[in-house]
């Protein structure tokens, strides 16, 4: 008699899932650093006017149009501490799971505006979000990662009765 029968407790090797969580960092923070604030935030309001132009949802490029681009700058430097950030939690495996939440809503939200760019693969957005998803719902940080240790120090805390460290601990 099986008793998990879809294979939902099934535990996975973690290093490999380690290994693509870090080249994903690797990839957050290479695109973060094309946006720069010293590179006078690269190509980033060029591809803005490219989303305005051809916007999948009209409320959406009104948004981008009067309010980023009238921002321009804060919304830049935004973008590249959010990257930057994200990036680095995925290159170390720390707070992994609120990265893998965090990302996966930063590249929606991207794809509501990037949809319809002329040339955009379509299934770059299920390619860009998926993985964010599978590095916050597994915990990816716990191997290879700065979780590693934080998750038994949060649990230890959480159990003498403190509540901040029972909140944090659902963010590794």
């Amino acid at each position: 008699m099986v008793a998990d029968a879809l294979g939902l407790k099934t535990l996975l090797p973690g290093w490999p899932l380690a290994l693509f969580r870090i080249a994903y960092g690797v990839l957050f923070i290479d695109m973060a650093l094309q946006k720069a604030p010293w590179n006078n935030y690269g190509w980033l309001e060029g591809f803005i006017q490219k989303e305005i132009a051809n916007p999948a949802f009209g409320w959406y490029a009104a948004f981008l149009q009067n309010v980023v681009l009238s921002h321009f700058s804060l919304f830049g430097l935004q973008t590249f501490l959010i990257e930057l950030a994200l990036g680095v939690a995925l290159l170390c495996g720390a707070l992994t799971r609120l990265a893998g939440i965090a990302g996966f809503l930063w590249q929606v939200n991207i794809a509501l505006g990037a949809f319809n760019v002329p040339g955009a693969w379509y299934w770059i957005w299920p390619l860009q979000t998926l993985p964010l998803f599978c590095f916050a719902f597994a915990g990816a940080g716990r191997v290879l990662g700065v979780d590693h240790v934080l998750e038994p120090a949060l649990r230890r805390r959480a159990v003498a009765g403190r509540a901040w460290a029972r909140v944090v601990q659902y963010a590794v």
